[in-house]
């Protein structure tokens, strides 16, 4: 393993660490976490949007697109910066709007359940199967880009980079939904 690179990556999970720390010190309530309590401006919640929407894929998947095929799969690229300007300029101001004058809502489940007045709950039950089974796939790959990262920039086999990638994420995932009932971590944090 090259020390240099091991440094590094310390260095940037030390960096992570504090500011999550730092944002989660100023998460009082849900709001707070999903949406930044609705406060974050257009430039921040782009990079957000963009980081979740492209992860691995953008970092892995396009750039073995151009290896593997040549330069004529830059429009892949293209299309997905001209999809995310078209999504940002025509749907997300007027979600952001309706979000909030349907209950304040914090999920797209949410935001249908009280923007129809659906009392059967079936667009939450269709959006959340949806979610379900979508969000398995991106999570999945999202592991495996971890995985083949790990695999390349530390040399480690492919088994032990899944052990790591996994546990990562189950660590993140139980620190950061603790949210603000978790007392210990906040006693810690203060």
């Amino acid at each position: 393993m090259n020390t240099a690179t091991l440094t590094t990556f310390f260095i940037y999970l030390i960096i992570l660490m504090v500011l999550g720390i730092i944002a989660y010190r100023k998460t009082h309530n849900l709001a707070d976490y999903m949406l930044g309590g609705r406060q974050l401006g257009s430039g921040v919640t782009a990079l957000s949007v963009g980081a979740s929407d492209m992860s691995g894929w953008l970092l892995l998947g396009l750039p073995g697109a151009l290896y593997a095929e040549g330069l004529n799969q830059i429009w892949i690229g293209i299309g997905l910066i001209m999809g995310a300007y078209l999504n940002w300029l025509f749907v997300a101001s007027r979600l952001r709007v309706y979000t909030e004058k349907s209950g304040n809502a914090l999920t797209i489940p949410e935001f249908l359940h009280n923007r129809f007045q659906d009392h059967s709950h079936l667009l939450r039950i269709i959006s959340a199967f949806v979610i379900l089974v979508f969000f398995t796939f991106y999570v999945s790959s999202g592991l495996v880009s971890g995985v083949v990262l790990f695999e390349n920039s530390f040399g480690l086999n492919y088994t032990t980079a899944l052990w790591m990638g996994t546990l990562i994420i189950m660590a993140y995932t139980f620190l950061v939904q603790g949210g603000t009932n978790f007392q210990p971590l906040k006693s810690m944090v203060k």
